[in-house]
């Protein structure tokens, strides 16, 4: 698959996601493989280009995080466009343009999934952004505002040089709430001729991602709350999807290794104290796999420090594991014994 001259190789990739989606998350799960891009947590055009601290934070790049993509959200031609060109400049893969964001916060400036209301803005939007940058330009978005007008939508923003579109199966009128309409996305990839349709929404499981490709027509797959729970998800749906066999069982060892990467990274990019507040919504999700998981949940809801977070896994954790799962002392010792415990012999 391929985003205009962006070469794919794995159909899966990882939705952008408030609050989550930042560099040390991207930077932790691809190291798991399978992935093939990712995306930032969406960010505001105008925000972007008054150089908002805030804002260049979020657009923070590593070359361990490629492809990246940058998502952003607004509904002014001319700051989308000015916008795109200043990651253009930074080296940024391609850019997402932002069609499906419900939040009132966002709605209500006429950004985000308010642009499914008016179709004529959207294309001038999108249009004009593609015609800024050279580097490939995609569009996230919903089946609609309150009825489905995304197959309509599609195909108009493909004649203009979209490189590629995600759905996510709901209205914004849905919210998060009910069952993905997996014959709204299959309206949506007939409707365009040749660019890539990315299903998203309700993608729990490998099972459920071949469904999305082979059942749905998709190119790929879309996927973000799961893989806050489960960041194995995507090397081993890719093995499935390649091969046809069952991943095999993650221990809690490996996932251990993979928190205490995640956290690591944290620490280096925003230091203990932002580090640790973000730990707080990360934490319940990975525990959803640990023994004790309500322990977890509740351990972690004042976390502040660094001792807090090794001993709280020196009291939860089971006895009997290596020494380093207990939190290593060094980022190279624990890279080191994450890229073993992840190896293609596990």
């Amino acid at each position: 698959m391929h985003f205009k001259n962006l070469q794919l190789e794995s159909p899966l990739m990882l939705s952008p996601m408030s609050g989550f989606t930042n560099l040390p998350f991207r930077v932790a799960i691809r190291a798991l493989g399978g992935l093939s891009i990712a995306t930032t947590d969406f960010v505001n055009a105008r925000s972007l280009i008054e150089l908002n601290p805030k804002a260049i934070q979020l657009v923070s790049a590593s070359s361990w995080d490629r492809p990246l993509g940058v998502q952003l959200f607004g509904g002014n031609k001319s700051e989308l466009s000015d916008a795109a060109k200043f990651l253009e400049d930074l080296g940024i893969d391609f850019i997402d343009i932002n069609l499906g964001c419900p939040s009132h916060k966002v709605t209500r400036s006429g950004a985000g999934a308010a642009l499914m209301q008016n179709e004529e803005l959207t294309e001038e939007l999108l249009h004009s952004v593609v015609r800024s940058v050279k580097i490939p330009v995609t569009a996230k978005m919903r089946l609609g505002w309150n009825s489905i007008n995304a197959h309509i939508i599609a195909p108009r923003l493909e004649q203009m040089g979209v490189a590629a579109v995600a759905i996510h199966g709901r209205t914004k009128e849905q919210g998060y709430s009910g069952k993905v309409n997996l014959d709204g996305i299959r309206m949506v990839v007939d409707s365009v001729k040749d660019i890539p349709v990315i299903g998203n929404g309700d993608v729990h499981n490998h099972w459920d991602a071949r469904k999305m490709i082979n059942e749905i027509g998709c190119s790929g797959v879309m996927v973000g709350r799961a893989a806050l729970q489960n960041p194995f998800f995507f090397k081993g749906t890719h093995c499935f999807l390649m091969t046809g066999k069952e991943p095999p069982e993650i221990s809690l060892e490996q996932r251990l290794a993979f928190m205490h990467l995640h956290f690591s990274l944290a620490l280096r990019f925003w230091g203990e104290e932002r580090a640790c507040v973000v730990f707080r919504k990360v934490v319940p999700g990975y525990s959803e796999y640990f023994p004790k998981m309500n322990q977890w949940s509740a351990g972690v809801q004042h976390l502040s420090t660094i001792e807090e977070y090794r001993q709280l896994v020196a009291r939860l954790a089971p006895q009997g594991l290596p020494e380093w799962a207990y939190f290593p002392q060094n980022d190279q010792h624990l890279y080191l014994e994450v890229l073993n415990l992840i190896s293609d012999e596990h």
